[in-house]
């Protein structure tokens, strides 16, 4: 075996040494090929140089001294660049007719106006939409409970912009201001229904976080109300995230573009377009959107009066009707209904609607937590004095500012739950003082309270 390896071994080197040998040999004659092959790709690069200069220069003198090809080459560069930027522009164009035709704008939460896309995404609830919006109710104000004097004036706008539809006038902008939770997008829904428009709820805490983007949201959510044949009631709640004084130090580059973006949208009176704006502190909007506003309305709390009729309404809905289907666990004891209403109405003051029917979910969920899934009586005062308690205890987190300035008439019609209710008139100056902190003597009331008046 080892003589085997180092007969291998010597016939390598011995090749290897043979092939050096030649290529030592051969050098001038490899070197001399190499220099052969570079000399022809010169000649040939020099030739094709020559050959492409010749035809160009041939060309572009037949093209000067030719007037007619000079024009017509001109003129195809200019119809090609046209072509070009022209089938740019009208993609842009195209796509933005579609969006507004197909699609939702960014800022919209939520609207009544068919989508196509949305139907795509959501096909039940875009039929119930669509059925809702075929049973057009009789009554912009069903299922609203609200003050007389408001109830009078918020009719006669209904009316109003029902006719302005029919006979294709100009709509009137509204701003509709007050504590939260007092029907001012429900109204609103309503009005659009009841008027036949559709309609488009929009937050003003959205557009602040869209920065630079908020100007283009803007105009795209009015080039959308636009495309609507039967008009868009434009619903933004929260109005003044957005659209407060631009002399204030607050506000963003960014923001006062967007107001100023909105307030060239809204300079002139539309026949597609109805404002609607929602705000609690409206003092804080610019002095442009005050001037571009017809009408304020004032939504306050609910009095003693509506507020009975907000318990009944809640009890029956989340209380007596599932209780009466028999499908659902859950029984009522037999009890006067309607002192029960009275008394926590009396209880209740200084509660806004959205606080009343989150009572009535309270007690559907009390009878179905309950071992035998009975609701009594008992078990609704309890509840609604939590209620209660838990309002008040939001009342004291409040600024000194915000409650003289928003629930101020109303802290003085707040019942004591640990006095009865005999003692209410004795227990107003505490309740007072101590929700704001500064001494003050209250009127005295009633047994059952007077409210103030919601409108002056």
């Amino acid at each position: 075996m080892e003589l085997r390896e180092k007969n291998k071994l010597k016939a390598i080197e011995a090749e290897a040494r043979a092939k050096a040998k030649a290529d030592r040999e051969n050098r001038d004659i490899t070197l001399e090929q190499i220099r052969l092959k570079a000399a022809e790709n010169r000649v040939t690069i020099l030739e094709s140089i020559k050959t492409a200069g010749s035809v160009v220069g041939s060309g572009l003198n037949a093209l000067v001294t030719d007037w007619d090809k000079t024009l017509a080459a001109a003129g195809g560069l200019s119809l090609l660049a046209l072509g070009i930027y022209t089938a740019k522009g009208a993609t842009s164009v195209t796509a933005r007719f579609i969006e507004a035709r197909i699609g939702k704008p960014t800022l919209v939460n939520e609207t009544s106006r068919f989508s196509l896309l949305e139907a795509v995404k959501h096909p039940i609830l875009t039929i119930s939409k669509a059925i809702t919006n075929f049973r057009k109710p009789s009554d912009a104000l069903a299922g609203v409970v609200l003050a007389p004097n408001l109830e009078r004036r918020l009719r006669d706008i209904a009316i109003a912009t029902k006719n302005t539809r029919i006979n294709k006038g100009f709509y009137r902008n509204l701003l509709m201001y007050g504590p939260p939770g007092t029907g001012k997008t429900l109204f609103s829904k309503k009005l659009a229904t009841h008027s036949g428009m559709d309609y488009a709820i929009l937050t003003g805490g959205d557009v602040a976080p869209m920065g630079k983007d908020a100007v283009a949201a803007i105009h795209k959510v009015f080039d959308w109300a636009n495309t609507s044949r039967k008009g868009v009631l434009l619903f933004i709640d929260e109005a003044d995230a957005f659209l407060r004084k631009r002399s204030s130090e607050r506000i963003s580059e960014d923001l006062r573009a967007a107001l100023n973006a909105f307030l060239y949208r809204t300079s002139d009176q539309s026949n597609r377009i109805m404002l609607v704006l929602a705000s609690n502190t409206p003092q804080q909007f610019d002095s442009a959107i005050n001037d571009r506003l017809d009408k304020m309305i004032e939504f306050g709390l609910p009095g003693y009066e509506e507020r009975e009729r907000l318990i009944r309404l809640y009890f029956d809905k989340f209380v007596l009707q599932p209780a009466s289907e028999g499908k659902r666990r859950l029984n009522v004891d037999q009890f006067d209904y309607g002192a029960l209403c009275s008394n926590l109405a009396t209880r209740t003051a200084g509660m806004s609607g959205r606080a009343l029917s989150k009572l009535g979910v309270a007690w559907q969920a009390a009878a179905y937590a309950s071992d035998d899934g009975r609701l009594t009586e008992q078990m609704c005062i309890s509840i609604c004095d939590d209620a209660v308690k838990d309002h008040r205890q939001k009342m004291e987190w409040l600024s000194n500012e915000e409650k003289t300035r928003s629930m101020m008439p109303y802290l003085l019609d707040l019942p004591p739950l640990d006095k009865p209710e005999n003692d209410f008139n004795n227990s107003n100056d505490e309740v007072v003082q101590e929700a704001t902190k500064t001494p003050m003597k209250a009127k005295k009331q009633k047994s059952v309270p007077k409210e103030p008046e919601t409108e002056k």
